[in-house]
């Protein structure tokens, strides 16, 4: 996993060493420098690799490089794995002297990076985590967020879910996976912290990369993290789509309009007790418009069929009602299930791959 704060150049010298053979005389006019560029690098990216050698008749490389090179030069190579990927380079001279030194770079898939951000009086950093594909080969992927609930974080969410983690692998798009502050996402005054500016902050950060397709920009959230992508689904025109489970819009949240249409597939537990279908006071003390509701509130603004079709369908073991608003702007579509004799949780996930049917909905549905 890798930490991003600053740019760190890794640079690592061989002059003589351990590599010359036994009956080797050291001398001072053989030498090899090799140098890359990163430290570490996204896996199937290239990195530089510098070398100068004084003394020296030939060169080779080995390890994760190979071929003969040059006696000096500078040359772009593929980090091909995850993990540590070793570069080494040794030179021959005249008799027996030879010199070998090496560079290690790590190939990574998981990224940590921090933002900072001004909360109150203080500046916070601010940590997301990106996941990107085990073979990323495109030069633009669309983006997925994942919100927590509450009590979690980025880093745990990540590795919850592995239907979202194979559809990365698959190259179907890249995760975000952001941590709330103090472990909780601002949906209704549960902390002090401007989680929609946070949010466009890690959005204007992506835009500085050309991997990340940031008009094919989705959001999923659970509990919590399902309060807030409604909320920034109304307080921004960034989305495509989200997915808000065993969550509906609060009452203030449901009064704003959003800023273009999105597609919603909308996830509630017929049993919940801490964000009743019913709508009411819920978690924390927020006012919840009731799961209906929410899901009409965002027909109403694209123009859906506000008679939507019903069906019944089965996620495994449990029973679900469907509810399908079409007909919408921009052919978006509006999506609501009612899980039967089922809480505030998603036991029902991996029966059906809930994941794995949200983004198939979101392809289908946007542009």
């Amino acid at each position: 996993m890798r930490l991003i704060t600053f740019t760190l150049l890794f640079f690592l010298t061989a002059c003589g060493g351990n590599s010359s053979s036994s009956n080797e005389k050291i001398t001072t006019d053989t030498l090899i420098f090799l140098s890359t560029s990163n430290n570490d690098q996204l896996v199937l990216k290239n990195i530089t690799l510098t070398w100068v050698s004084e003394g020296m008749l030939t060169c080779r490389a080995s390890g994760d490089w190979s071929g003969d090179k040059p006696l000096n030069g500078t040359e772009e190579v593929q980090v091909s794995k995850i993990g540590v990927n070793t570069f080494t380079l040794t030179c021959f001279g005249e008799g027996n002297r030879q010199r070998e030194t090496s560079v290690e770079v790590e190939g990574y898939i998981t990224e940590r990076r921090l933002i900072q951000q001004a909360i109150g009086n203080t500046n916070v950093n601010r940590e997301f985590f990106i996941r990107y594909p085990e073979q990323p080969v495109e030069n633009l992927y669309p983006v997925v967020f994942v919100f927590h609930g509450a009590g979690g974080n980025g880093e745990q969410e990540l590795n919850r879910h592995q239907n979202i983690l194979n559809l990365i692998d698959q190259g179907e798009f890249i995760g975000i996976f952001p941590s709330g502050f103090d472990n909780r996402w601002n949906v209704s005054g549960e902390t002090n912290a401007d989680d929609t500016e946070f949010f466009n902050l890690i959005v204007n950060e992506l835009n500085t990369s050309s991997i990340f397709n940031t008009n094919r920009i989705f959001a999923i959230g659970i509990s919590n993290g399902g309060g807030m992508v409604n909320k920034i689904g109304k307080e921004t025109d960034l989305l495509s789509g989200i997915a808000p489970l065993i969550s509906q819009q609060s009452e203030p949240i449901g009064n704003l309009s959003p800023g273009r249409p999105i597609s919603v597939y909308q996830v509630n537990g017929e049993t919940d007790d801490l964000v009743p279908i019913e709508g009411g006071p819920g978690v924390a003390g927020t006012v919840f418009m009731s799961a209906q509701g929410s899901a009409e509130n965002w027909a109403s603004y694209f123009s859906c069929n506000m008679m939507p079709s019903e069906a019944n369908v089965s996620w495994g073991n449990f029973e679900v009602l469907e509810f399908t608003f079409s007909g919408c702007t921009n052919g978006v579509e509006i999506k609501y299930f009612v899980v039967k004799n089922s809480g505030h949780n998603l036991q029902f996930e991996n029966q059906i791959n809930l994941f794995g049917q949200i983004w198939g909905f979101f392809v289908r549905t946007t542009n």
